[in-house]
């Protein structure tokens, strides 16, 4: 709960920047770099929020066969379902452990397993939910719980198991990805060096540009828009591949951004 209000408190001061530094040049500079800059602050704070929330996820997806795999070896050696939940309190379980200490308090308070199963897959994700209420439904069929939690167990590790082998193999388009994004960044610094300046002694009325030095600045500035609404969008589609999640995605526009910014910034 400290970490998710921690977390809280940056979304709400980077934006608050963000949007302070956009309103005082919108009033005083009108600097496109500057608002790019603004832009880029803004969500950096929710972006860590989400992205911290897609970890968690993850990790609580990856360590409940670990929870099944320890309930189930517990009733095998004559504890009770409560007994055997309760055994666990003292292990730890990464962003599990404060599902587990829920179900625990419920556990001591005679909550019934079904309920308390069915509250945890409230509280996650739709893979995991999907999981528990098949649980569920085989426990009311009858069958041997130790039996079900180690299956179920075993069928999350295979399909981790599975999802890792689908990134690995699409890394090689994530890589595309950031190679298109660096021929695009090098293609944008050759016009502005070599082809902007033999635009010199051209004027553009139409445009507004009197001179030289101000169609640099103008096609600067729509070199700069380009870097970031090619690096935002091809973060998301390598996310969206590499990982299967947008938010992930995220991840990957923050880079590419930032690395265009920073290559417009050096080599112009």
């Amino acid at each position: 709960m400290k970490k998710m209000d921690i977390l809280l408190k940056i979304t709400l001061i980077t934006t608050l920047v963000g949007i302070t530094l956009a309103i005082f040049n919108l009033v005083f500079l009108s600097s496109l770099s500057l608002s790019i800059i603004s832009i880029l602050i803004i969500p950096v704070g929710p972006f860590i929020f989400q992205y911290r929330k897609y970890r968690e996820r993850k990790e609580v997806e990856e360590r409940f066969p670990d929870f099944l795999r320890d309930v189930a070896q517990n009733i095998r050696t004559g504890m009770t379902i409560p007994q055997a939940i309760k055994s666990t309190k003292d292990t730890y379980y990464g962003a599990l452990t404060p599902y587990i200490k829920k179900m625990i308090v419920q556990v001591d308070w005679g909550v019934p397993l079904d309920k308390i199963l069915t509250r945890f897959a409230n509280r996650t994700t739709k893979p995991l939910r999907r999981t528990v209420l098949t649980i569920i439904d085989t426990h009311k069929g009858g069958g041997d719980i130790a039996d079900i939690f180690d299956s179920v167990g075993k069928s999350i590790v295979e399909v981790n198991r599975i999802n890792k082998e689908r990134s690995s193999i699409v890394h090689n388009q994530m890589l595309t990805g950031y190679i298109i994004f660096f021929v695009f960044i090098g293609v944008l610094i050759m016009m502005q060096i070599y082809l902007i300046p033999s635009l010199q002694g051209i004027s553009s009325p139409e445009l507004g540009l009197s001179d030289f030095e101000e169609l640099n600045r103008f096609y600067n500035d729509i070199f700069r828009i380009l870097i970031v609404l090619q690096g935002f969008f091809s973060g998301l589609v390598i996310g969206k591949l590499s990982e299967g999640s947008i938010i992930s995605g995220l991840k990957h526009s923050m880079i590419l951004v930032i690395i265009g910014s920073l290559a417009l910034l050096i080599f112009i």
